[in-house]
């Protein structure tokens, strides 16, 4: 059985300006979920 492992992001509103925070949460979440399923677990990413 394989480890599961459940990873979200903010959910972003559009009242403001894109700036590079958003880039970074979705790119950094993105690597995590990547390397979680290298590693063997079943990744939930949403």
């Amino acid at each position: 059985m394989t480890d599961r492992y459940y990873i979200t992001t903010a959910i972003s509103y559009p009242n403001g300006k894109p700036h590079i925070g958003h880039a970074y949460e979705l790119i950094a979440t993105d690597a995590i979920a990547r390397f979680m399923r290298l590693d063997g677990k079943d990744v939930f990413f949403l």
